[in-house]
């Protein structure tokens, strides 16, 4: 379907006054679902801006599948190396199966529970939305290892982690895998950005691996200028940022594999992805995996 022709959203004028209002404005967790699904569930505020970026990043739709399939690969590495459970940032709203290419309709918690029943993961969004949508969607049953979902705002990082540490849901006796993908750049304040990530890795236990997408201008300088422009005019902040910065957010963890953080274009981060050899600029984003390190010297950074 071409996310920016007509869509299946449902009718916003058989909602309260409030509810309408709150759907006039363009939603940056429903615009990023146009990409994934078409916009069959979606508002008309949210496929105007769509349909602007489009025409300003061309490869948009593009970026999304590189960086859904990224995720779902790395979900998988993860549940192989003995991670059993999940923070997942920025959930954004599911799609089960509402994807015209079969291999990205698999969710991060499919994934993860058909590798392990025993994982357990905690989807966490600042959109009601997405969280409302997650939780009808993503029910887990009494004593079930299955999905949690919470609202929260990854920027407020001390209440958020208090949240899900008062759930009693995820140990912090064990690694947590905590993924971070195409949510950062939604935030525009760096120094924000970068302390909330410095507070996550502070609290996350040893052995625990952070993953990481991300924007960048000096991936695709000119397009994302511009979409970031028509984002700006429609009252969502956007802020692709250099790589430098990205690297950054990482602290000083090392490599998943070793070494230093490898700090690489979306799809060529993983050997497996279906779309390695497309160039750096379809992504426009940089991905990392970097693993907190078993010990850690008292007066180095984290």
């Amino acid at each position: 379907m071409n996310p920016t022709e007509s869509a299946g959203f449902p009718d916003a004028t058989l909602l309260p006054a409030e509810a309408r209002e709150w759907l006039s404005r363009p939603s940056a967790a429903r615009i990023a679902m146009v990409w994934q699904d078409g916009g069959r569930n979606v508002y008309p505020a949210d496929l105007n801006v769509a349909k602007r970026v489009l025409e300003a990043f061309p490869r948009q739709a593009d970026a999304a599948a590189i960086n859904r399939e990224h995720g779902q690969l790395t979900a998988r590495e993860l549940v192989d190396r003995g991670i059993g459970q999940f923070l997942d940032l920025g959930c954004g709203y599911p799609l089960f199966g509402h994807i015209s290419e079969p291999a990205l309709r698999t969710e991060l918690d499919e994934i993860v529970h058909e590798a392990n029943p025993l994982a357990r993961m905690v989807h966490v969004d600042l959109d009601r939305g997405a969280v409302a949508h997650s939780r009808a969607m993503r029910t887990a049953g009494a004593g079930s290892h299955g999905p949690v979902v919470l609202s929260g705002d990854i920027l407020d990082t001390a209440q958020l982690l208090d949240a899900v540490q008062d759930l009693g849901y995820l140990s912090l006796n064990h690694p947590v895998g905590v993924f971070v993908h195409d949510v950062l750049p939604w935030a525009a304040d760096d120094l924000q950005v970068l302390a909330a990530m410095a507070r996550l890795r502070r609290w996350l236990p040893a052995g625990s691996v952070l993953s990481i997408t991300h924007s960048s201008p000096e991936l695709a300088g000119g397009w994302l200028a511009g979409a970031e422009r028509v984002l700006r005019q429609a009252g969502i902040p956007y802020r692709p940022r250099p790589r430098s910065l990205i690297a950054d957010l990482f602290g000083d963890w090392p490599d998943l594999d070793g070494g230093s953080l490898r700090l690489l274009p979306t799809a060529h981060h993983h050997d497996e992805h279906s779309r390695r050899s497309a160039p750096p600029a379809t992504p426009a984003a940089y991905a990392g995996i970097a693993v907190k390190p078993l010990s850690v010297a008292p007066w180095a950074p984290r």
